[in-house]
């Protein structure tokens, strides 16, 4: 079984009643977050599931409403486990140097946390993949694969597909019907 926990809904416009775009992914015991929108390490507390315990955070797209609390989950999975636990993040290209400078932007918290909790000795660990199209190996129960999707001006974008036991969903950020996405669906 493949259970699915929309966090978010939002938009880039403000709305006190919705979260910026988020949706849980469980299956096999595994915890995937695909886009890290306002409001989602919240949202994700809320629904049950510490940041510790996510397996993977998955972006479809670079815009700013996609990933804008990408930092909160980095920082509150880093503070909140007590074994070094790398915390793997995949998106499309440019996913790395998105996640490079949100890190340099905590570069003064991560100094003050590491200098105030002696169980904090080390900075956040953090795992990134660049992937357009194909398997994203994670290991675990869950098999995942991307495939490119169509939000322009905005390129790359990307869809995720997650297949268990006989099951599959897709998740895809902004977009509109397009050959990669009926191919991540097909089936």
């Amino acid at each position: 079984m493949i259970a699915i926990t929309l966090l978010g809904t939002g938009s880039p416009m403000p709305d006190p009643d919705r979260a910026g775009p988020a949706t849980l992914i469980q299956a096999g015991g595994e915890n995937y977050v695909v886009d890290c929108g306002r409001g989602v390490v919240m949202r994700l507390v809320a629904a049950g599931v510490a940041p510790g315990a996510v397996t993977a955070v998955l972006v479809t797209h670079l815009h700013s409403d996609h990933i804008t609390d990408l930092g909160d989950i980095i920082t509150t999975q880093w503070v909140t486990t007590f074994e070094p636990t790398p915390l793997r993040i995949v998106g499309p290209p440019g996913i790395r140097a998105t996640v490079d400078h949100i890190v340099a932007s905590l570069g003064p918290d991560i100094g003050y946390r590491i200098a105030h909790h002696d169980d904090l000795n080390r900075a956040p660990l953090l795992v990134v993949t660049e992937v357009v199209s194909g398997p994203v190996e994670l290991g675990g129960s869950v098999a995942i694969s991307a495939g490119p999707t169509d939000h322009k001006p905005v390129d790359p974008s990307i869809g995720f597909r997650f297949d268990h036991e006989g099951t599959a969903v897709v998740v895809a950020g902004d977009t509109v019907p397009c050959a990669g996405l009926d191919e991540i669906c097909a089936g």
